[in-house]
Parts: structure tokens; C-alpha cells; sequence
């Protein structure tokens, strides 16, 4: 697919554009997705909340011939602030319907909750469930951790299931749920065109963000799903791809191995940083990964985001029998399981 690009929108064919909605982060913006369907325009994600966000939304619309008014509904791909920030905005406009997987409607409710003068303590006291020192706890509470600029105005009304199809006849998004980087998060397969929307879950340069919040480890195993999600949609016979941040993917299957093959590597080495015998808090093996700055220099968030990713790495490790809990340990520590003689840890793993 290719096109015209104009100042916000790209044509790509098929009747599908690309609208780059500003994002005040390092990825600069969110791309927003116009398809038309057999029901209408529909935004594959809507971008992020606010008026500049907002006139980049309305721009892009304009220069493919439309206005927020035409749109029919949003098919979010996930919950996350900068996807979904608009939606309220974009119903108000046009009475628009708003779509989402289960898992992350749950989610959306939690992140835009009320949140009152004990949430920042309770939050720390789960950084100090991890293992987390004082002085770092002083300096997440110093800097604070913030709140997505997301409220209730963008609540979903449809719950969307695997296989759901939007739109009828000859054209349509096909929902496919590929649960990782959030629990609910949906990529959409446009099956007449041989493409598919992938949102935050295959990114051209970027590896998306993986992480579990709870600690101790809980039952959920959020690295396990990703990686089961990168093997279903490389093995779906769809090729080319457009992701909510970046350029289009024309190899999703090679793209969806190299983020495989990335995350095994970092498996790998969060197996060598533990010293034999050693006990490691989820907050000690967090710091022992590399990240795009020095664990000593990230701030509050960067710290609260990879910590969340290094627990993500440690549970995965546990289900695979890698490392085991420390019994009666608090803050609980792990620590590898003996291996067989000749045998490297971690040799068994699924790859």
C-alpha cells in the first residue's frame, strides 16, 4: 500500500488513511487509522487528550474530506492514554460508537477511577513489596508517578471479542486478540486489503512495553501471552502491517521473530546477572537489566515502567521453571533453580 502524504494524513490506499495525531512523548505521535467500512468511517485508536492533539485529529480529517462528524465509531487496540485519549471528544462530535476488547474495558474503568490522597501510598507500599529501598521510595514519592490525561467522557459502550467483525458484506476489520503489552490489547485485520492494524503490539523499530504491576508475581504471565501473541499473528499469513508509532512493518513475520528473539535474549540474560546461590528481590534483578539509561538515573516513572517489565522477565522465568521464590523471604526474593550437571539454566525454555 502506498499513497499521497499530505501535512497530517497519508493515503494508503483501499480507502485507508494514516493520521498522525501529536503525542508530547519521545514517540511523537500516535497514528490514527480512517477505514471505511460497510458501517461507516471508523478510527482504528483515537489518539491522545488534548486541544493540540485534538486540532491534529480535525486536520488530518479534513484534508481526506471529512470532519469528526462523519465518524461512525473507534476500535481502540488498547487503553493506553495516548489511544484512547480522544474518544470522548470524537462521540460528542458525532454520537460515534467506541469499541475495546473486555480485558482492557476492565482497565480503562481502574486507570480513569477516582483517585484519591492515599493512591501514591499504596502504590509505594507495592514498591516495597518488589524490594525497593528507601531512598528510592522517598524519590518515587518526591517526583510522583503522575495521571493519564484520560476521563470517563471516553468510556467504551461496545465490548469487542476475538473474531468480532466491524462493519458487514465485502468489507470489514476483523479483531484479533493479542493480549502482551496490555491484557486486551486488539490488532485489526482489514482481510480484503491482506493488512492488519497491530497498534502497540508489532512496531517497526520500537519494542513495546511488557510488564506486570503486581507484586509479588501473580498468576498472570504477560511475557508468556506476548509471545504467544507475536507467534499467532506471524503465522496468520498477513505480511504487511501499520502500527500506532513508526513506519509500516512490510515483514511482519520477520519483525514478530525479531521481537521474539529480543525478549529470549533478555530472558537469557536476566538468567547470567543472577550469581550462583544468589537471592534477588524483583527490584534488585529490575536494576540488573539494561535499559535505555542507567537504572541509577531513571526517574520515578522510567523506574515504576521498568520494574513492571524486569517482573514481567522474572514471571516468565518462574513458569519455566527457571528460578523458584525464596520460601518465607520478604520482601520476596528468587533465586535459579539447580540444573542438572551439564545443563545450561534456562536450556528448556519455548522458543
Amino acid at each position: 500500500m502506498s499513497g499521497s502524504t499530505s501535512a497530517r494524513s497519508t493515503a494508503l490506499g483501499e480507502g485507508v488513511h494514516q493520521i498522525r495525531v501529536p503525542f508530547p512523548g519521545p514517540l511523537d505521535s500516535t497514528l490514527v487509522y480512517a477505514v471505511q467500512t460497510d458501517e461507516g468511517l471508523v478510527l482504528v485508536d483515537a489518539g491522545w487528550q488534548s486541544d493540540q492533539a485534538w486540532a491534529g485529529l480535525v486536520e488530518g480529517l479534513a484534508e481526506i474530506g471529512h470532519a469528526p462528524a462523519d465518524v461512525t465509531g473507534v476500535v481502540l487496540t488498547h487503553f493506553h492514554p495516548d489511544h484512547t485519549g480522544l474518544c470522548g471528544r470524537v462521540r460528542e462530535a458525532s454520537g460515534a460508537w467506541i469499541a475495546m476488547h473486555q480485558a482492557d474495558y476492565e482497565a480503562f474503568d481502574h486507570m480513569t477511577a477516582e483517585r484519591g490522597s492515599g493512591w501514591l501510598d499504596a502504590q509505594l507500599d507495592r514498591f516495597a513489596a518488589a524490594g525497593a529501598d528507601a531512598e528510592s521510595l522517598e524519590q518515587i514519592r518526591a517526583e510522583g508517578l503522575g495521571a493519564p490525561p484520560v476521563d470517563r467522557s471516553s468510556r467504551p459502550d461496545r465490548v469487542l471479542g476475538d473474531g468480532a467483525r466491524i462493519g458487514t458484506g465485502g468489507r470489514s476489520l476483523r479483531a484479533m486478540w493479542t493480549p502482551g503489552h496490555t491484557a486486551g490489547h486488539v490488532c485489526f485485520a482489514l482481510d480484503e486489503t491482506g493488512i492488519v492494524f497491530t497498534g502497540d503490539h508489532v512496531l517497526a523499530k520500537t519494542t513495546p512495553h511488557v510488564g506486570s504491576f503486581v507484586y509479588p508475581l501473580t498468576e498472570d504471565d504477560p511475557l508468556a501471552d506476548f509471545l504467544a501473541s507475536l507467534r499467532r499473528i506471524r503465522d496468520s499469513g498477513l505480511v504487511t502491517a501499520f502500527g500506532a508509532h513508526g513506519a509500516p512493518i512490510a515483514d511482519l513475520p520477520g519483525r514478530s521473530d525479531e521481537l521474539i528473539a529480543h525478549h529470549e535474549q533478555r530472558l537469557l540474560d536476566l538468567i547470567d546477572s543472577f550469581a550462583p546461590g544468589e537471592e534477588l528481590t524483583i527490584w534488585a534483578a529490575a536494576a540488573r537489566m539494561r535499559w535505555h539509561r542507567p537504572w541509577s538515573e531513571l526517574p520515578a516513572m522510567g523506574r515504576h515502567m521498568a520494574l513492571s517489565e524486569g517482573a514481567a522477565h522474572l514471571r516468565l522465568l518462574l513458569s519455566r521453571g527457571v528460578i523458584e521464590p525464596v520460601p518465607q523471604s520478604d520482601p520476596v526474593r528468587y533465586r535459579l533453580v539447580p540444573t542438572p550437571a551439564g545443563t545450561a539454566p534456562g536450556a528448556a525454555t519455548s522458543r
